[in-house]
């Protein structure tokens, strides 16, 4: 039997505090993965469209445009990424799948950044009178996102998975 120690009931809460800051902070997020075992971390999105596949490739060029240029600027070695779409009955999910050691939140302002910029009216958002709320808090959670670069490398948790649903945060570590 295995029991958690003090820094690892530290990080893991400082994990789900972090995950329920990035999607109150960015409504346009549909849900947040982190595999440990694989260093990746997953941004999911939903747009309200088909995608066609040659705007859905200038958008992946776009976007992996920004990602190597934030890489060449501040990462010491560059981070592989890729995005990927699936359609679901007039709706498409949009993954974004970059491998890290710690996640900044100028990266997710990059990422989030350009599904604004490429998807304007067509991203789905769930802007909702709960979330504004929490306006007078969303400094709080961008200094928190800020200062709480997460080295998951560290973490006994091997996936966490968070997603949002009708005003309220859900997380799960499978």
């Amino acid at each position: 039997m295995y029991f958690m120690g003090e820094k690892e009931k530290r990080q893991e809460t400082l994990s789900v505090n972090w995950l329920v800051s990035v999607l109150i902070h960015f409504p346009e997020i549909f849900a947040l993965n982190f595999n440990v075992n694989k260093h990746r971390f997953k941004f999911s999105y939903m747009v309200n469209k088909e995608l066609e596949e040659k705007y859905f490739f200038d958008f992946k060029e776009v976007l992996l445009e920004n990602l190597n240029a934030y890489d060449d600027i501040f990462l010491k070695k560059p981070a592989n990424s890729n995005a990927f779409k699936t359609i679901f009955n007039g709706l498409t999910l949009i993954e974004i799948v970059r491998e890290i050691r710690t996640i900044s939140l100028d990266e997710i302002h990059i990422v989030n950044s350009v599904m604004l910029n490429q998807f304007e009216q067509h991203l789905i958002s769930e802007k909702s009178e709960k979330l504004n709320e929490f306006k007078d808090d969303l400094m709080r959670h961008e200094e928190l996102i800020k200062h709480l670069t997460i080295n998951y490398s560290s973490s006994k948790q091997e996936n966490i998975f968070a997603f949002r649903q009708e005003g309220k945060v859900f997380i799960f570590d499978k």
